[in-house]
């Protein structure tokens, strides 16, 4: 039986729009969640938001942190933070550090931004 011609698993009376990336189940539109580009029951949305994220993504957004430091280590923000949402979307890492990684990358940017107007303004003054 595919999802065109399935019910809802929670709501027999609703047509599936489709299955749970994670256990599998039926889903109608009421049921479904989305994480990291995935369709999901709400009993796995729940574990998923509740796994700890990755190494990767605390590592991304400490770098971005850094970064305030001095611009250069925010660079390495932008790549862990790329590889991080990269591997969410493939569904090899934690959905629950998403926020961690696109908040470090989008810092990381946010750094190469300044060490670009600092580096033009030295180069002006020069």
């Amino acid at each position: 039986m595919d999802a065109s011609t399935a019910l809802c698993a929670t709501h027999p009376e609703s047509p599936a729009e489709g299955t749970c990336s994670r256990c599998g189940t039926f889903l109608c539109e009421r049921c479904r969640r989305w994480q990291a580009g995935r369709m999901l029951c709400l009993r796995c949305h729940k574990v998923v938001l509740g796994e700890k994220p990755s190494k990767r993504a605390m590592t991304a957004l400490a770098f971005a942190t850094l970064g305030f430091c001095g611009f250069v280590p925010g660079l390495v923000a932008i790549v862990l933070g790329h590889q991080e949402l990269a591997a969410i979307r493939r569904g090899e890492a934690p959905g629950s550090g998403e926020g961690l990684a696109m908040l470090a990358r989008n810092v990381g940017w946010f750094h190469l931004a300044m060490l670009v107007v600092v580096g033009v303004g030295l180069a002006l003054r020069g």
